[in-house]
């Protein structure tokens, strides 16, 4: 509940709301307009490619400790690729028993003049203690499956936690790529 109410403060203080948002479907992160597309873009006015990308390259090293190494691929004012790490990334419920959970995943970032394309290339939740994945799709010896392989939901707040995170990133980034997270006018 606290995360919840975390994100909705932080979507009203950023002063805008993200209109493209990613679901979480038995097939992975997808577009919630169109959930053929593993992608989403985001419209950002009156900003050229370099801009954006030059905003995108300060977003990094403003957040991570090491950008030098997150960063896995770029192209200079065309594209960006990073990993993150995200420990404690959620806990998922088992049988009862809440496992906590980390978080590996690759964000690509495609520049053009006024959009951006940003999609999550690879993601790996998985237990703490080591052993199970949570997975997209599957059964209940393989992991710790949002859906089971016939397409039910299984784990409806992992789910909802899963695009809670995602969504919420997207809404910082398109916030960095706007200048608008920027503390320089001190």
């Amino acid at each position: 509940m606290i995360k919840k109410l975390f994100s909705l403060l932080l979507l009203i203080t950023n002063g805008f709301c993200y209109c493209q948002s990613l679901d979480v479907t038995p097939n992975g992160l997808r577009d919630s307009s169109d959930n053929e597309k593993t992608f989403i873009v985001l419209k950002i006015d009156n900003m050229i490619a370099k801009q954006l990308y030059d905003n995108a390259i300060k977003y990094i090293h403003k957040n991570y400790k090491s950008p030098e190494d997150v960063i896995k691929g770029k192209v200079d004012g065309e594209y960006l690729k990073f990993n993150t790490f995200k420990s404690n990334f959620l806990y998922v419920n088992n049988s009862g028993a809440n496992i906590l959970t980390d978080a590996k995943y690759t964000t690509e970032l495609n520049f053009k003049d006024g959009k951006v394309k940003y999609e999550i290339v690879s993601l790996e939740i998985y237990a703490q203690t080591g052993g199970y994945q949570v997975l997209f799709t599957g059964g209940v010896f393989e992991g710790y499956p949002i859906y089971n392989k016939k397409g039910k939901l299984l784990r409806e707040e992992t789910k909802k936690e899963i695009e809670m995170y995602f969504n919420s990133e997207i809404n910082r980034i398109q916030g960095a790529l706007i200048g608008k997270n920027s503390k320089d006018d001190w």
